[in-house]
């Protein structure tokens, strides 16, 4: 009987380690949304959740080339080019981010501005006044581009 009472207490004391070991998937988890879930009940509804299928990882899109290839290409402009200075090298730094687009608007903006502050030294005042009135509007398109 001694024999007996002690293998009944290790068969008990073992049902419960493994009750107690149960796994993280055994949770209760409750269905918030149609995308949402939640280990609290906000919903009526239970979803059993374990043996849920894992998404294999997906084959990489063109979106996701086109995004290594634009970091790529920001890496290497993070770096300064032999004979820059330090201001071209800001200027090139902080354009990087720009849409190619966006980019060569700048680099047209920064041809033009200094003609166009060259033109206010003209003698004829309607010339001033359309070189003012262009480089404000260039100015401030510089500042939108963020230039």
């Amino acid at each position: 009987m001694h024999f007996r009472s002690r293998s009944s207490l290790w068969v008990a004391g073992a049902l419960l380690s493994v009750a107690a070991c149960s796994p993280a998937g055994a949770q209760a988890v409750y269905k918030c949304g149609s995308r949402s879930y939640s280990q609290q009940p906000c919903a009526n509804r239970a979803v059993n959740t374990d043996e849920a299928p894992v998404p294999a990882k997906s084959n990489r899109s063109k979106a996701d080339l086109r995004r290594l290839e634009q970091n790529r290409a920001l890496a290497r402009t993070l770096r300064r080019k032999p004979g820059e200075s330090a201001a071209e090298f800001e200027t090139r730094r902080r354009r990087a981010g720009l849409m190619p687009e966006d980019r060569d608007e700048c680099a047209r903006l920064d041809k033009r501005m200094p003609v166009e502050e060259a033109s206010m030294n003209n003698p004829d005042k309607r010339e001033v006044s359309k070189a003012e009135a262009a480089l404000e509007k260039s100015r401030k398109r510089f500042s939108e581009l963020q230039c």
